[in-house]
């Protein structure tokens, strides 16, 4: 249900009012409005597609304003004058206010408007946001809410998406997904790379790189938590530097794991291959840790402060 009460002059007082259940109904002064026509209000008791059938006011000096509230602080959703037909509006919350405003000079025909009353509903539930997390819980209209990915995954689409006000209550965007990408370049103390696809199996015919680096001053040790892959065809290779120039750390393939490699320098270079027959899997994690010899540096100015 919604019901419509018209005020003059005291915004909180009713003339008239009466409710309604059903979908249209129309307000309308079209006729010679009087000059100095009191502010005339219409608490919508509903949110409201609002649509413009006819529009005729003194340009810039007489025009209506809908507001998305019952109260003068409501926030504006439009504001019209002159003889341009309004393009259609939609509310957002369950009270609009309409606001018509004359001066002492000049009248024109007015205005004629119809609006649908809509109930407020949520948007539809995101579906299960696999390899991440979702932030806020609140669907309802003008909502945002915000997707992220867990270490060692890329956000594929948009990263937040908003409620939109309208009959037909959907989101501005499709759900983005998160997914274990064929190579990145990753800055971070420690986190983790997952084979292409993850927790599927890796596509055939894959070159994927990643470039890992961590705080200068740091080594880099990795160990692999999950390798298994077609032996000798499919591996990860690991270079000590940011290129196939630096010295290698490793080849690893098979169907082992607890493998380990720990680098001399804050930067290593991963590139996976397979060929074309045979899936599989790995994860390797990461760690950024102070070098030995900066290690040593430490201890010994720790130990000479200690002397002091």
């Amino acid at each position: 249900w919604f019901s419509v009460c018209v005020v003059w002059n005291e915004p909180n007082i009713c003339l008239m009012q009466k409710n309604y259940f059903g979908f249209m109904f129309e307000f309308y002064l079209f006729r010679q409005y009087r000059n100095s026509l009191p502010e005339t209000l219409v608490f919508v008791k509903s949110s409201a597609h609002i649509q413009f059938l006819n529009f005729s006011t003194e340009a810039n000096h007489d025009f209506l304003e809908i507001q998305n509230g019952p109260y003068h602080t409501s926030s504006v959703i439009g504001q019209f004058s002159g003889t341009e037909l309004p393009s259609p509006l939609l509310s957002t919350t369950h009270e609009t206010l309409v606001h018509f405003y004359s001066d002492h000079s000049e009248n024109r025909q007015g205005f004629k408007l119809t609006y649908q009353a809509y109930e407020l509903q949520n948007c539809p539930d995101p579906p299960p946001f696999l390899n991440g997390y979702i932030v806020n819980s609140d669907y309802s209209v003008g909502q945002s809410v915000s997707f992220e990915c867990y270490p060692g995954y890329v956000l594929r689409g948009q990263p937040v998406l908003t409620c939109q006000h309208g009959i037909n209550r959907n989101w501005n965007y499709h759900f983005p997904r998160c997914e274990a990408p064929c190579g990145y370049n990753v800055t971070a103390q420690n986190g983790t790379v997952y084979s292409p696809g993850f927790p599927d199996e890796y596509p055939n015919s894959k070159d994927c790189t990643w470039l890992i680096i961590v705080p200068p001053g740091h080594g880099i040790y990795i160990n692999f938590t999950l390798l298994q892959t077609e032996p000798v065809n499919d591996y990860i290779a690991v270079w000590d530097g940011p290129d196939h120039n630096s010295p290698q750390l490793g080849v690893f393939s098979g169907n082992t794991a607890l493998e380990t490699a720990y680098s001399s320098t804050n930067q290593v270079l991963l590139k996976f291959h397979s060929d074309f027959s045979t899936g599989g899997f790995f994860v390797l994690n990461f760690h950024g840790q102070l070098s030995i010899l900066n290690e040593r540096l430490l201890v010994s100015l720790l130990h000479c402060n200690s002397k002091r």
